[in-house]
C-alpha cells in the first residue's frame, strides 16, 4: 500500500468513526464510490477497532495496529521513564505498545505498557485500561501476572508488571505440537488462573493463546486482564469504600469484545458475559493445542462468527483417531453453544482435567515399568517355584534314604546283636560248610555237562 493510499484510508477512517455506526455505511458508499477495495480496507480497519484489543489478530487488525502506532509514544533504548528504564520494545498489543524496562529503585525487570494517545482521549478505553491493573493486582496467583504499578508520565499511561521470560503460547503452536500430556499440563494450570479470578468475581474474556505464556521452567501465565469485568453479582457483596477501587465496566448491548477465533457464542452476539464465556474461549484453545488448527476459523472474522454461532468443530476422533475420549468429552462439554449446557463454574472443569492428567500419567508410568516388571516378578515367582521344587526333591530324597536305612537296620540289627551275643562262632563255622558245599554241588554239576557232549561225539 502506498503512502497516498495509506492517508487516504486513514482519513476514511476516521471520518467513519465521527458517525453514528448506523450511517456509517451509507458514508462508506459515497466516499469510495467504485473502489471496493478502497471500502473493504476502511470497513476491516473499523471491524477491528470495534473488536477492542484484537489489532494483531489478523493483517487487517495488524494494519489498525499501524494507525494506532503513528499516535502511540516511541521510547528509546536508556531513555529514563519515570523510575523505569527503558530496554527495549518488548511488542504491540490491542491496547497498547509494550517494552522491556530495568526499575532501578528495585533492581528488577519489568514490563512497560504504553497506552496510545488516542486512548487517553477515550474515557472508555482509559477506563478500561485501569481497569486492566486493578483486576490483576486483586489477584494472587502464580499463573497469573503481577501488577507492579499503575501510573502516568507526561500525560502517558502506564502498566508496570512483571517480565516473564518465554513465549506466547501462539509462539510455541508455531514451532511445535503439543501432545495430549502437555497440552494438558497447560490447560489446568490455565484454569487454575481462571479460578481464582472468577472466585474474585473477575472475568477475563478474552483467552486467547496470545494472553497465554509459556515460561522455561513450565510455569503457565496468564495475560492481559484488559477486557476483564468484574462479575455484578461480585458487587453486590462489596462494599461501598471498595466500590470506587473495583469499579463496574459495562459494555454497551449489542457491542462485541474479545477476540473472534475465541469468542463464545453469546460474545459474538453481544449479549451478556458471565464466567462461562472464559470456559467457551478455554475450550477453543484445548482444541487448538491438540489438534493443532482452531474449531471454527473462517475465511473471514465474519464467516469465523458464522461457524461459532452455527456450525459444531470436526470431532477430536476424526483428527485423532487415538485421542482419549474422556479429553473429547471435556472439549465438547467446554464448547457446548448452549451455555447452560457448558461447565457451570470453572472449577468442575479444573477437576475433570487434572483427573484426566493424572490418569493418563498413571497409564503413562504403567506402559514404561509395567511389562519389565512383569516379567522380573514372573522370573522371580518362577526362581521360587524351582528353588521350592529342589529344596522339596532334596527334602523327599533324604526322607526317602532315612527309610531305606531304617529298614534296613530293622533287618540287620537282630541278626548283629545275636553274633556279639557269643554264639558267633558256631554261625560262621554253619556259614563256612554252606559255602563249601554249594562250591562241591557247583563243580560236579560243570564238570557233568562237558561228559555228556564227549559221549554223543563218540
Amino acid at each position: 500500500m502506498t503512502p497516498e493510499r495509506w492517508q487516504q484510508v486513514k482519513e476514511l477512517f476516521h471520518a467513519a468513526l465521527a458517525r453514528e455506526p448506523k450511517f456509517r455505511s451509507d458514508f462508506l458508499v459515497k466516499a469510495c464510490g467504485a473502489d471496493q477495495s478502497l471500502r473493504a480496507e476502511v470497513e476491516s480497519l473499523i471491524s477491528s477497532h470495534e473488536e477492542e484489543g484484537s489489532f494483531i489478530d489478523s493483517p487487517a487488525f495488524a494494519a489498525a495496529a499501524d494507525l494506532l502506532a503513528a499516535e502511540a509514544v516511541e521510547l528509546q533504548a536508556e531513555q529514563q521513564f519515570g523510575a523505569y528504564e527503558i530496554v527495549a520494545p518488548i511488542g504491540r498489543g490491542g491496547m497498547g505498545e509494550v517494552y522491556l524496562a530495568a526499575d532501578r529503585r528495585l533492581g528488577r525487570k519489568v514490563a512497560l505498557k504504553l497506552l496510545p494517545a488516542s486512548f487517553t482521549r477515550n474515557t472508555d478505553r482509559l477506563r478500561r485500561f485501569e481497569q486492566e491493573a486493578r483486576a490483576a493486582s486483586a489477584l494472587n496467583h502464580p499463573n497469573i501476572l503481577t501488577i507492579y504499578e499503575i501510573g502516568e508520565v507526561a500525560g502517558t499511561h502506564f502498566i508496570a508488571t512483571e517480565f516473564i521470560e518465554g513465549e506466547t503460547l501462539r509462539q510455541y503452536l508455531r514451532h511445535a505440537q503439543l501432545d495430549a500430556d502437555e497440552a494438558l499440563r497447560i490447560a489446568v494450570q490455565i484454569t487454575d488462573a481462571l479460578a481464582a479470578a472468577h472466585t474474585a468475581g473477575i472475568i477475563h474474556r478474552d483467552i486467547k493463546p496470545e494472553n497465554i505464556m509459556l515460561r522455561p521452567d513450565g510455569y503457565v501465565k496468564v495475560l492481559d486482564f484488559g477486557l476483564a469485568k468484574l462479575s455484578e453479582a461480585q458487587l453486590t457483596h462489596n462494599s461501598d469504600s471498595e466500590a470506587p477501587t473495583l469499579g463496574l465496566v459495562n459494555t454497551n448491548p449489542g457491542m462485541v469484545m474479545g477476540t473472534v477465533n475465541y469468542m463464545s457464542p453469546e460474545q459474538a452476539r453481544g449479549q451478556e458475559v458471565d464466567a462461562r464465556t472464559d470456559i467457551w474461549s478455554l475450550g477453543v484453545v484445548l482444541y487448538e493445542c491438540v489438534t493443532g488448527r482452531e474449531p471454527f476459523a473462517g475465511a473471514t472474522p465474519s464467516d469465523t462468527l458464522a461457524h461459532i454461532l452455527q456450525n459444531e468443530p470436526p470431532p477430536l476422533a476424526l483428527l485423532l483417531p487415538d485421542v482419549s475420549p474422556e479429553l473429547e468429552r471435556i472439549i465438547t462439554k467446554a464448547l457446548r453453544k448452549d451455555r447452560e449446557e457448558r461447565y457451570q463454574v470453572v472449577k468442575d472443569l479444573l477437576l475433570d482435567l487434572k483427573s484426566l492428567k493424572q490418569e493418563l500419567e498413571f497409564a503413562a508410568k504403567l506402559e514404561r515399568a509395567g511389562a519389565p516388571n512383569l516379567r522380573g516378578a514372573s522370573g522371580a515367582r518362577g526362581a521360587r517355584a524351582s528353588q521350592q521344587t529342589d529344596d522339596a526333591n532334596a527334602h523327599a530324597s533324604a526322607r526317602t534314604d532315612e527309610l531305606a536305612e531304617a529298614r534296613i537296620t530293622a533287618r540287620v540289627k537282630p541278626a548283629l546283636g545275636w553274633m556279639n551275643s557269643g554264639k558267633r562262632w558256631p554261625v560262621l563255622a554253619l556259614i563256612v560248610l554252606v559255602v563249601v558245599g554249594l562250591t562241591f554241588g557247583l563243580y560236579k554239576f560243570l564238570g557233568r555237562k562237558q561228559v555228556i557232549p564227549n559221549c554223543e561225539t563218540k
